[in-house]
Order: structure tokens, then C-alpha cells, then sequence
């Protein structure tokens, strides 16, 4: 069963406020370390994972 009938659904801009950049760009980061190592034939070593997170080695 349909949530809603064809043609009654209708979407609203999402309100600005409601945005959390800080929350966005650790679901960012979390699906990128998740994609990598579901994709991944052994665990990752912390040099990967630190690419992936933009870690600079040397800081």
C-alpha cells in the first residue's frame, strides 16, 4: 500500500535552520569509511582510513 495516493504528494523546501553542517559532514565521512571497507578484501590499515578522513599524517 501506497503512503501516498499518485499525485498527492507534495514536497516543501526544507527549512534552512533545520540544517546541521556539522552532523552532514560526519555522515559524510562515516559513508565514505563504510563504502571503502565494505568494498575491501582485508581491514583497512590506519594509513586508509586516514586518507579517507583527510587526516594529515604529518600534523
Amino acid at each position: 500500500m501506497a503512503l501516498y495516493p499518485p499525485g498527492e504528494r507534495i514536497s516543501e523546501p526544507l527549512d534552512d535552520r533545520l540544517r546541521d553542517d556539522a552532523a552532514l559532514a560526519e555522515i559524510e565521512l562515516t559513508s565514505r569509511l563504510m563504502i571503502a571497507a565494505s568494498g575491501a578484501s582485508a581491514r583497512l590499515t590506519q594509513t586508509e582510513i586516514d586518507g579517507l578522513l583527510g587526516v594529515d599524517p604529518e600534523a
